[in-house]
């Protein structure tokens, strides 16, 4: 596993220390919106989204102010959606709504592959073919890449479009606000927010799941698969395992503090994860 993370969460741990030891992926916010809802892992299941992104636009009509939308991270690969789930990230949000997406390691998979095929050919088998089924390319052509990565770069260039892999470089890493931190895969405990490391915040598990640090924030997160949304005493966990279970889920918190979730379901069984 460590040495997955070197070689695909590279290109954003060389950046985590570049301003005097603060994390520039990490971002704070000193308000609170009337109502925001954070969405776990999509992985391409673009069907499931919009389903659970319009109960969302149904639920904060009866707000004032702007909702806030944050995606937890992992909205690309195994499922059948990822080149139209990017596609519609690019586009504005819908209803007004603010919308942070975040830095999962799925993200951080693909885009190392994109960047240097021959060093991340391993992410072809963690739902990168399937990713690179959603722009168009054949069976034939993606085992190419793996005979062929000298000339892996190119062909991909032929399919997927440059505003993708800008999308994927820019993503945040973590998103804070008071009494609450969003991050993909958790934070390492005992450790500031602002110094936080990106391969954590993006890949962290056993660590993390297993404390009972008071992270001074409940942790909002996904990364880690589970039956329903878990509510722990610093941390809650939402990723039920939507490209497996056909069950999307999103945490709705109100400026009193109230949570709840909502739930788009394809109805599929079984669960799986990265």
């Amino acid at each position: 596993m460590r040495r997955l993370l070197t070689a695909f969460g590279g290109l954003f741990s060389g950046r985590a220390r570049e301003t005097g030891g603060v994390n520039p992926r990490v971002i704070l916010r000193e308000d609170r919106p009337q109502v925001l809802y954070a969405v776990g892992d999509i992985h391409g299941c673009l069907d499931l989204y919009e389903e659970l992104e319009a109960m969302i636009l149904e639920d904060a009509a009866q707000f004032s102010g702007p909702a806030d939308l944050i995606l937890l991270g992992d909205i690309v690969d195994r499922g059948p959606s990822t080149a139209q789930m990017l596609d519609r990230m690019l586009a504005p949000p819908r209803g007004g709504m603010r919308r942070t997406i975040l830095a999962g390691n799925h993200e951080m998979m693909m885009l190392g592959f994109l960047v240097d095929p021959k060093a991340n050919m391993a992410w072809l088998a963690h739902g990168g073919k399937e990713a690179l089924f959603s722009y168009g390319m054949s069976a034939e052509e993606i085992d190419n890449l793996r005979r062929n990565p000298r000339t892996a770069a190119m062909l991909l260039r032929s399919y997927i479009p440059e505003e993708h892999v800008q999308l994927l470089d820019s993503l945040p890493t973590a998103y804070a606000m008071p009494g609450i931190i969003f991050a993909h895969a958790g934070i390492r405990p005992n450790v500031p927010l602002a110094l936080q490391d990106d391969l954590d915040l993006a890949w962290i598990r056993q660590d993390f799941l297993s404390s009972t640090a008071d992270h001074g924030a409940i942790v909002v997160h996904g990364h880690t698969v589970v039956q329903a949304p878990e509510v722990h005493s610093n941390r809650i966990a939402i990723d039920t395992g939507a490209y497996a279970t056909g069950i999307l889920t999103a945490l709705r918190v109100t400026y009193d503090g109230h949570i709840s979730f909502l739930q788009a379901s394809a109805g599929r069984k079984g669960a799986a994860q990265v």
